[in-house]
């Protein structure tokens, strides 16, 4: 992930990108914004855990701050995704929050043209986040700068001790995706698709999955296999939970061909992103399902998995990220 290299000046406001010495005021306004989504409680991590996930040689997320003479009163944390109905990254927002005393100035429109261009010049062709269905102001800013409210997608999580219960299960003939693999998982990401009914709007290409996977590193995959066939694939990239402090693996493709289905396939896959969460120390495991999807839904209770019935995606799509990057601001070389 590349710095954003630019900075943004709004009256007198400035987004720029966060530095050390921001952490302490960023992780107050990570508290704040649990506070205000009624979250306080699951907010565990570390100043000093977000410190190094920011600023370590190798960083998983980054921050941009909005400041009024030195003070910061918002931020935008996010870190890079992956979407293989465009087989092409995108950048996931985790926390967007400005402080009340400073909102209707259009500092969170700022954050958002600060992401937008930063997509642009990065060549990434998804922006994405998630609202609490509650939140009807956030919700109606969000659709007047173009943003689409994903209303039949929800957000499946396991966190410990399901984590860990879920990693015990049986995990057998698994092993990482290879780039001898590369036609045959792009064969089951485009059946996933279409099983999702998203064919029409499907426009991965397999040249582009296979360098994203095996030579860029944004995603990587799990396949199963039967008598040296791959049958099932899991296809997932790294996020991140500021309330944890810690990152994640979430699922953008998990699928099995229909005549091996409920041959505990599935089961073993989601087990087998589990023991890895925990191997790699990090806090939650979580991927998307429709909310039409009854049966896979019930699978994933018995699993384990949480299902958060009041959060909503918000996505903004090449043409609404280009739109939004050219709006009106003064930018400065940083």
């Amino acid at each position: 992930m590349s710095e954003a290299a630019l900075i943004i000046a709004v009256g007198n406001v400035t987004i720029r990108p966060a530095i050390p010495a921001d952490v302490s005021a960023i992780f107050q306004l990570i508290s704040a914004l649990a506070s205000y989504e009624r979250l306080s409680h699951e907010v565990v991590g570390s100043p000093e855990a977000l410190h190094d996930h920011l600023f370590s040689e190798q960083p998983c997320i980054q921050t941009v701050v909005a400041e009024i003479d030195h003070q910061i009163i918002g931020f935008a944390l996010f870190f890079i995704n992956y979407s293989t109905l465009l087989t092409y990254p995108g950048i996931y927002l985790e926390d967007l929050f400005v402080l009340p005393d400073y909102r209707g100035q259009g500092i969170g429109r700022s954050l958002l043209i600060y992401l937008a261009q930063l997509a642009q010049t990065e060549g990434y062709r998804r922006l994405e986040w998630s609202v609490l269905d509650w939140n009807a102001p956030a919700i109606e800013f969000y659709q007047r700068i173009g943003a689409q409210l994903i209303e039949d997608v929800r957000i499946c999580r396991v966190i410990e001790p399901e984590l860990n219960q879920l990693a015990a299960m049986p995990k057998a003939n698994l092993r990482s995706g290879l780039l001898s693999d590369a036609d045959k998982i792009f064969a089951l990401v485009k059946a996933n698709i279409e099983f999702d009914g998203n064919l029409d709007s499907f426009q991965g290409t397999d040249a582009a999955l296979t360098d994203h996977l095996f030579n860029r590193g944004y995603a990587e995959t799990i396949v199963a296999t039967h008598a040296e066939q791959i049958v099932g694939i899991a296809l997932f990239c790294t996020t991140y939970s500021t309330f944890l402090t810690k990152p994640g693996l979430y699922i953008e493709d998990l699928f099995v061909i229909p005549e091996f289905r409920s041959q505990g396939i599935g089961t073993m896959l989601l087990a087998d992103l589990a023991q890895q969460v925990i191997d790699r120390h990090y806090g939650r495991l979580e991927w998307r399902v429709r909310n039409w999807n009854q049966k896979a839904i019930e699978f994933y209770q018995r699993i384990g998995a949480t299902i958060l019935p009041d959060w909503r995606v918000c996505r903004l799509d090449q043409a609404a990220i280009a739109r939004l990057a050219q709006s009106a601001l003064t930018v400065q070389p940083n």
